[in-house]
């Protein structure tokens, strides 16, 4: 009798391991984040970290708001900022957007490899494709960048070099949304 129960215990103990391995292997559950102030949402393979930076402008200091996910070495990020009036007032949405890519190719030291023109709903966009090699190799950061009103959102996704097609890169900029739509 102890030896049946020794082996079906060692059987549910293998089954219980297969289980949770089982939980551990695949595809990670997304989810949505929302930032109430930011006014959006956007699907994420981890609870992201935040982070403020300023940074110093011609015509004024600029908060930039950055949320970070990472996940398998590849890094899922979302910002925004309020422009100041004074920028908003002496330039139109395109130099805007074309001067935030600009803006990622120069502080990257990466090479353009695409830019085109997109829309969210009826607000203005680009999506760029940078590729940067450095000492540990090469790597592509796939970005949208929308005008919407006051605000400037950049969502971008770095990863090896093939990362910038990969499906989870496509899903996660495809899932940006406002808030208010």
């Amino acid at each position: 009798m102890k030896r049946n129960g020794v082996v079906g215990l060692l059987l549910l103990v293998v089954v219980v391991g297969a289980l949770l391995a089982g939980c551990g292997g695949g595809e990670t559950a997304w989810t949505e984040f929302k930032s109430e102030e930011g006014g959006f949402s956007i699907l994420v393979p981890s609870t992201p970290t935040e982070e403020t930076q300023t940074q110093e402008t011609e015509l004024g200091n600029i908060d930039v708001h950055m949320f970070t996910s990472e996940r398998e070495g590849v890094a899922y990020m979302v910002g925004y900022n309020l422009l100041p009036a004074a920028i908003l007032e002496v330039s139109s949405p395109e130099p805007m957007l074309d001067g935030a890519c600009n803006g990622q190719v120069s502080s990257t030291g990466g090479t353009e490899v695409s830019r085109k023109e997109i829309t969210l709903g009826t607000y203005p966009g680009r999506e760029l494709e940078i590729r940067v090699e450095d000492t540990s190799g090469s790597k592509t950061l796939h970005t949208y960048i929308y005008l919407v009103e006051d605000k400037l959102y950049q969502i971008l996704v770095v990863g090896g070099k093939d990362q910038s097609t990969a499906p989870d890169t496509i899903k996660f900029l495809d899932s940006f949304k406002l808030l208010s739509e």
